[in-house]
């Protein structure tokens, strides 16, 4: 760190978001810490898993995963900022764009997902620049879809799984 941004208090640090190389991704869902599409894609892959927030979306579930749509600004979105190792990162790409059935040569009209730069607050104070698979508003009422008003996918799908099981842990018909 230089020498000038040592003594730095936080309440003088730039306010302007980091920006990576690489950039990092934001994640809300399936590719969360525990979830299925993080263990398959990016386990043992980051450097980095930072908890934050993302400002003016909203969160949809789709049933078995969800999709975030431009929204007020006032709404927020859980997730993590997943910093990808530099040596598997151009793979890391290309997979979590075929997860999402993202495709950056073809219209993005017709993609249900887009990889956008938004802006993310850190958990950890401070802000930074990230990819995030943002859903197309257009194409949301072509899928049977449920709001998630808290913003928090893993919150949403711990208390699914308590509706669906009763208090011994049975599931229920």
């Amino acid at each position: 760190m230089s020498s000038r941004l040592r003594g730095w208090r936080a309440a003088e640090r730039p306010t302007r978001p980091r920006e990576w190389v690489q950039l990092p991704f934001f994640v809300y869902g399936t590719l969360r810490p525990g979830q299925a599409n993080y263990r398959l894609l990016l386990e043992g892959y980051t450097v980095a898993e930072i908890p934050a927030k993302i400002e003016g979306m909203a969160l949809y579930s789709l049933r078995t995963f969800p999709i975030i749509v431009e929204a007020e600004p006032e709404s927020v979105v859980r997730g993590d900022v997943m910093v990808i190792h530099p040596v598997h990162y151009e793979q890391a790409v290309r997979a979590l764009d075929h997860l999402e059935g993202y495709d950056p040569a073809s219209d993005p009209e017709r993609c249900l997902y887009r990889r956008v730069k938004r802006r993310v607050a850190l958990d950890t104070g401070g802000a930074a620049l990230a990819w995030v698979y943002v859903g197309n508003r257009a194409l949301l009422g072509d899928h049977v879809h449920a709001p998630i008003p808290d913003g928090d996918w893993l919150r949403y799908q711990r208390q699914r799984a308590r509706n669906w099981t009763g208090s011994s842990g049975d599931a229920r018909d």
